[in-house]
């Protein structure tokens, strides 16, 4: 398995593998951070061009998961990546607890340890669900999102493709908000939001340019 990123967010899923007793066979790959070592943590190697993720796809093993936050940037690497033969899989934390009624995790999410989801929940493809996030009933989550840790989505919100959701956010019930959109930290969010907003503060309003 090639963990994509070998900074921040590839740390915490470092541990996620880790504490799902599956970090054995594990490989980075980063081919933009010029101080990464060769060997992570005297241990694990790291790929450092698309080149050598490319050989490592067609000799060892295609799969991959998406170590780097941002929408847009996980949408592109997993694009580039299976362009080159790799196989974008879900990694979810044994420590999450996911609800067995009605929910559906497309492919390459990654959903963090204390991540709470219930029941009716549609998770998109490559989305990003990170530590102590709660996600209530028939919530709608597009593809390539990212909610960060401690955020609330709660019950029947719709969140569009690529939008980023800030620490410890709220969204209330029964909110939209669209695609390509940014929550602040701390926001709450009580309304409806555009396309290609940035929303801030309490209750949420456009943060002014």
């Amino acid at each position: 398995m090639v963990i994509i990123g070998a900074k921040g967010l590839a740390k915490e899923l470092l541990a996620v593998f880790q504490w799902n007793g599956a970090s054995d066979d594990l490989v980075f790959f980063d081919n933009v951070n010029k101080d990464i070592p060769d060997i992570l943590y005297d241990q694990f190697s790291v790929l450092k061009s698309w080149e050598e993720l490319e050989m490592h796809f067609q000799k060892k093993s295609c799969d991959f998961v998406l170590g780097v936050g941002g929408g847009k940037t996980r949408k592109f690497l997993a694009e580039k990546a299976i362009s080159i033969g790799g196989k974008l899989c879900s990694i979810v934390s044994n420590h999450a607890l996911i609800g067995g009624f009605g929910n559906t995790i497309d492919n390459g999410v990654g959903i963090l340890s204390h991540a709470i989801i219930t029941g009716d929940v549609n998770i998109g493809e490559g989305s990003l669900i990170n530590k102590a996030v709660i996600i209530s009933h028939d919530a709608k989550i597009g593809c390539y999102c990212e909610i960060s840790p401690g955020a609330k989505i709660l019950g029947r919100t719709t969140i569009g493709d690529r939008t980023e959701i800030g620490t410890n956010a709220a969204i209330l019930p029964d909110v939209i908000i669209g695609s390509d959109c940014k929550v602040g930290a701390g926001a709450v969010v009580t309304k409806n939001v555009p396309n290609g907003l940035i929303v801030v503060g309490i209750p949420a309003k456009p943060l002014l340019k």
